[in-house]
């Protein structure tokens, strides 16, 4: 039995080593035995990590607490050193040989490090909440405003950190490194929404060292889509392309693939690269459909789908000045969100295809379309008014200034006022410490 190899070789009382064979830490196992008590109709206990301390040492617990610590080890008092046994005695031990006692010295320190090394900090329930909560964190981001969730994903990286502090088994480690891998993606496309594009970087830095360390596909191909659509917002299309580029070795779905090859469009296009941008539009979605599970199963602001892909394209035709495809595209991502599951409803991806829709008109000479776009785009929320969607009405501005079209136009200088008020009134807001 594994608890008595335990006390034989190390000396632990027979209560901590039954508690060191099943590996719980102190906090596990109270916490088990109330669980025990709550799913066995056993009454509410009392019990705290000091007692259980104290009943490892030298003190024994109460009958009714020795009775309910038998439940709990499935074992009798005897082996869990409350009573003594009265049968015949055992045979006597052999001496061992000096060869012998080495033997078994070095048996002995194997085993002690094997039970520690099956400790760890880190319960299966606190991994489970800490993954729940970042699969709410980022479902969420699509649709709320950035800044609150920004402190929760604060505290989630926080708690993470401190568990990989700890004492962690391998697979826990693992498993703890995805989780913040992916906390500290979404606090890069916080802090970019959040006008921090250095900030973005660095965090998106952190998500790929992360990914790397564990060999994470999924994780390394998301964070190089999140790394080119930084260095896009930031002004370098060429290096946004060969991220996107670099990424896709590691996509393994259609999703992940069609989402780097999408952004590679959008950066190309920005570059005038317009051979190589119909290319990355043409095969966005050849790949197999494989299960992705970050951006399939986790979800959120980590999927990729039709709606996305839409809105990317039509940036991409703004880019190379073909509006009845920036139209066409556009038109089809802000169709697919308000259809859509309100939960889907990423609001600043339909915000910018909307600028993108009003670029669009004003390429075609409809002013009187896009004023229209205008109004909708001006009428979002303060906190839902994120840096890219102000980037990109600014962009329509110099857009409207630079057309010889619409220089002594009073609905275009209307239209101008209208997307300096609303840049005026954006929030700029800092991120916290």
């Amino acid at each position: 039995m594994i608890a008595q190899e335990i006390r034989t070789c190390c000396g632990y009382s027979p209560l901590k080593a039954h508690r060191l064979a099943r590996g719980w830490t102190l906090e596990k196992a109270v916490e088990t035995f109330h669980d025990m008590c709550a799913r066995e109709g056993l009454g509410a206990r009392g019990l705290t990590v000091r007692s259980w301390i104290e009943w490892e040492g030298e003190h024994l617990p109460s009958p009714d607490y020795q009775d309910l610590l038998c439940r709990l080890f499935l074992t009798g008092p005897v082996q869990l050193g409350f009573a003594r046994a009265y049968g015949p005695a055992e045979e006597p031990v052999r001496r061992p040989t000096d060869d012998q006692a080495l033997v078994m010295e070095v048996a002995r320190e194997s085993l002690a490090h094997a039970a520690s090394a099956q400790l760890s900090d880190v319960s299966t329930v606190t991994l489970e909440h800490l993954d729940a909560e970042i699969r709410r964190v980022a479902s969420e981001y699509v649709y709320a405003d950035p800044l609150p969730l920004f402190h929760r994903m604060l505290w989630l990286r926080g708690e993470i950190f401190r568990l990989l502090d700890g004492r962690v088994r391998p697979g826990q480690a693992a498993q703890l490194m995805l989780l913040a891998g992916q906390v500290c993606g979404l606090l890069a496309n916080a802090s970019l929404d959040m006008g921090n594009q250095t900030a973005a970087m660095t965090q998106a830095r952190a998500a790929w060292t992360y990914a790397s360390v564990i060999d994470h596909h999924a994780l390394r191909a998301w964070v190089r889509g999140l790394q080119a659509m930084i260095a896009y917002w930031n002004g370098a299309p060429a290096a946004a392309v060969d991220l996107a580029r670099d990424g896709q070795r590691f996509a393994r779905s259609r999703t992940a693939f069609a989402r780097l090859a999408s952004i590679e469009a959008l950066a190309s296009a920005a570059m005038g690269a317009e051979p190589e941008t119909l290319r990355a539009i043409g095969s966005a979605w050849d790949r197999r459909n494989d299960y992705d599970e970050l951006h399939d199963g986790v979800g959120g602001e980590f999927r990729f789908d039709m709606a996305k892909h839409s809105y990317l394209i039509a940036g991409a035709h703004v880019h190379l000045c073909r509006p009845d495809d920036a139209i066409t595209y556009a038109d089809q991502a802000i169709s697919l969100y308000r259809s859509g599951e309100p939960h889907l409803r990423a609001y600043g991806n339909e915000a910018i295809a909307y600028s993108d829709l009003t670029v669009g008109h004003l390429l075609k000479g409809d002013l009187e379309a896009a004023t229209t776009v205008v109004t909708t785009i001006v009428s979002l929320p303060e906190r839902q008014r994120i840096d890219g969607l102000v980037q990109r009405l600014l962009s329509v501005r110099r857009w409207v200034a630079s057309d010889p079209r619409y220089r002594r136009c009073p609905q275009a200088r209307a239209l101008v006022e209208r997307i300096e008020e609303f840049r005026a009134l954006s929030p700029v807001r800092e991120l916290p410490r």
